[in-house]
């Protein structure tokens, strides 16, 4: 009985520890990245110098949290011990206290560590020393302070994965010493990419949060880009329409006329039901697995009868009301295993027309709409984080995403409020990049903010 009560009781404890990390994820929430000034050889030297009423207007923007990329590299000795110079370790702090004391959080990350990523088996004693002296500095500071081993690890890493796991594993033993219970955000190679998170294998550590980054479609996000070598062409749109029904599902309605139709930035999918018998009927080829529920938004008040699984035959009369998003479980409507058809019956005893701007399937694959558009591809690869974070067991931090200041304005409001609203559906946290330079929300010269980008990134 004492063995089982032991075993009871480690399981608890790991469990609440597992949550924690989730809720301290979670806590993370909406966030802005301050870069370009203490990631420079020398702060200013990129033209931003950091400011308290920054981190004011940070806060009363409405973000939770600063992520803070640090380039260490520059301000530590070459030779062992490899102590950081104090200066900049004080400034550091001072940027640390300053976020605090306006209720953020803060993420302090190790930033363009150029010689790890070149030669990480040469460098990994130094890279260890460096984190060791933060977490001694930092080490009674709240929870609300994160750490974040290494900014986007390439280059060698790319083609020897194994060596940056095995740096994570080693550089936390360090860590650890000091910061036992601290949040440590940790990403994979090629540049955090989605992509490759299968190649990234993490310890037996119950306190790391894993981050991606997110620039898709490169050529969109990047244009004009100065710092790239030949620098992308300007001139990429990015519409995020074009909406049609995938392939992957039939059109059989009745008496519905169904279109697509865009108002300013958005576009949605008009349902005209000419009748009271009026029902929209999408048939699904390949019957997905791993949804829960059907969630819908409209523009207006709409009265239907729900079906998930046609062929149980079992409908759940809901009323949409204007601009709120509706969950229904299938529990609800049909409890379908696989779903094969999904039916939208007009409940109004008259005709009625309404703007969908949701339509989708939700459940622990993440996110499924039956539409296509240019956002599709961009959806499924962060749904694909979801379910590698769901399988691991590991929340997931968007570190950074952001479209340079030289494209499209009307299209980088869109991309930015696409990629943070679909972040946001599936529970990421996220940092904006970044605060104040060339992917800018804050106009430095003019001391205000560009109130388009904000709402793109804050509007509920």
């Amino acid at each position: 009985m004492k063995n089982w009560m032991i075993l009871f009781c480690f399981c608890f404890a790991f469990l609440a520890n597992a949550q924690s990390i989730f809720d301290l994820n979670e806590k993370l929430g909406r966030g802005v990245n301050f870069g370009n000034a203490l990631e420079a050889p020398s702060e200013g030297a990129w033209g931003m110098m950091l400011e308290p009423k920054f981190f004011e207007l940070v806060k009363e923007a409405g973000f939770s949290s600063i992520r803070l990329p640090v380039s260490w590299t520059y301000h530590a000795a070459k030779d062992a011990p490899y102590t950081i110079d104090t200066e900049f370790m004080d400034r550091v702090q001072w940027a640390v206290d300053e976020a605090l004391s306006q209720g953020l959080n803060i993420i302090v990350n190790d930033h363009h560590h150029d010689e790890l990523n070149t030669d990480p088996v040469a460098e990994t004693a130094r890279f260890e020393a460096i984190w060791q002296q933060i977490g001694e500095r930092f080490k009674d500071y709240p929870e609300t302070l994160y750490f974040e081993l290494l900014n986007e690890p390439h280059d060698t890493f790319n083609t020897k994965p194994e060596l940056w796991n095995q740096i994570v594993a080693s550089t936390l033993k360090v860590l650890r010493v000091s910061n036992p219970t601290r949040a440590v955000i940790v990403g994979p190679v090629n540049y955090n990419s989605t992509t490759s998170l299968a190649r990234l294998e993490l310890p037996d550590d119950p306190n790391l949060i894993v981050t991606v980054h997110f620039y898709e479609p490169f050529a969109f996000t990047h244009q004009g880009a100065e710092w790239i070598t030949p620098s992308p062409p300007t001139g990429v749109l990015w519409t995020g329409g074009n909406r049609r029904l995938s392939p992957r599902w039939q059109n059989q309605s009745k008496d519905t006329m169904l279109s697509f139709v865009k108002e300013g930035l958005d576009e949605y999918w008009q349902v005209s039901f000419n009748s009271p018998e009026s029902y929209v009927q999408l048939h699904s080829i390949l019957g997905p697995r791993g949804y829960d529920q059907v969630v819908l938004k409209a523009n207006a008040d709409a009265h239907l009868s729900i079906s998930c699984n046609l062929e149980g035959d079992t409908f759940k009369n809901v009323i949409l009301k204007a601009n709120e998003e509706l969950s229904i479980p299938f529990l609800d409507c049909g409890n379908p295993t696989a779903l094969k058809d999904l039916v939208l019956k007009n409940d109004s005893g008259e005709a009625q027309t309404f703007l969908l701007d949701t339509l989708e399937l939700r459940g622990e694959r993440g996110i499924l709409s039956p539409f296509d558009d240019e956002g599709t591809a961009l959806r499924e690869t962060l749904s694909k984080a979801f379910e590698w974070g769901q399988d691991e067991g590991r929340p997931i931090f968007l570190g950074e995403f952001g479209a340079y200041s030289k494209a499209d304005p009307e299209s980088r409001l869109r991309w930015t409020s696409f990629i943070r609203h679909e972040s946001e559906k599936l529970g990421f946290s996220w940092a904006y990049w970044e605060f104040g330079a060339g992917f800018g929300i804050y106009d430095r010269d003019n001391h205000v903010w560009r109130q388009a980008l904000l709402y793109a990134l804050m509007k509920d």
